[in-house]
């Protein structure tokens, strides 16, 4: 059997997911009814609503994000506020600096869909 190329799954997996919007069922019922894993639907789901560069890559995966640093009127050490350019906001006020970094850290690394604000 000959492989799929990535565009072909892309476009498979795209006219899937439309399908189930239109078709007014559950994900958990059309995933069924199709012979489909609904942790792959919901992979290829999240997968799809991610812009891409020409090289296939998530944008993403490669932003360079523009940085301020400002100073805190008050003063205080400790405090830190983390934006994604998805707009999720970590805001973390009294810690000390490592556990800050660990904090960031272990966002950093998570994806961006188990993010919560």
């Amino acid at each position: 059997m000959a492989k799929t190329s990535s565009a072909d799954r892309r476009r498979y997996w795209r006219e899937v997911v439309e399908c189930q919007r239109t078709s007014g069922q559950s994900i958990i019922g059309f995933c069924s009814r199709e012979g489909l894993s609904p942790a792959s639907f919901h992979a290829w789901k999240r997968r799809l609503r991610q812009p891409r560069h020409k090289n296939g890559r998530r944008a993403a995966e490669q932003a360079l994000v523009p940085v301020q640093i400002v100073a805190d009127p008050a003063g205080s050490v400790g405090n830190v506020e983390v934006q994604w350019p998805d707009g999720v906001v970590l805001r973390m006020q009294g810690f000390d600096v490592q556990t800050i970094s660990a904090v960031v850290v272990v966002a950093l690394s998570a994806p961006t869909a188990r993010r919560t604000a």
